[in-house]
């Protein structure tokens, strides 16, 4: 009986482990995500996605494929600048090679004449593709500031 009990509870401590990694991976793809947009790289932040990923922005349609890189990266010159950009998952949960993640994100943006801040809550499911975990579904929309 105690093998079997020290046994389970390898077992239970590498899963858990597992998923630790896993959650820090997740947590790593979203950092680097706020650092594409603070720095402009429009085009690595649709690289982040999978290649049948959704969009889910406020009082927008659903977008994929082409409008989804066109939402963040669209045609002709861009004037709103990110300064900032902060994602704080609440909650990831890994199931597998799927996991989901909600929390707040937060920013700052500018077009060299006015400033915006803004903040909001959120849903990912993400993909573990290739080893490398990308956004499958995306849905955001802002939290009303207190000024």
């Amino acid at each position: 009986m105690r093998i079997i009990l020290t046994i389970l509870t390898l077992v239970i401590f590498s899963y858990a482990k597992a998923q630790d990694k896993e959650v820090e991976s997740i947590k790593s793809q979203a950092k680097k995500f706020s650092e594409y947009m603070m720095n402009g790289e429009r085009e690595q932040v649709v690289a982040m996605y999978t290649s049948d990923a959704k969009i889910f922005p406020a009082d927008r349609d659903i977008l994929e494929g082409e409008r989804l890189a066109n939402y963040w990266n669209p045609p002709g010159e861009r004037s709103w600048k990110t300064s900032y950009h902060r994602i704080t998952p609440v909650e990831i949960k890994v199931m597998g090679n799927e996991a989901y993640d909600w929390g707040y994100y937060e920013g700052t943006s500018s077009n060299g004449e006015q400033t915006s801040d803004w903040r909001g809550k959120y849903v990912i499911i993400w993909r573990k593709i290739e080893g490398e975990w990308k956004i499958y579904l995306d849905i955001w929309n802002r939290i009303k500031l207190d000024n």
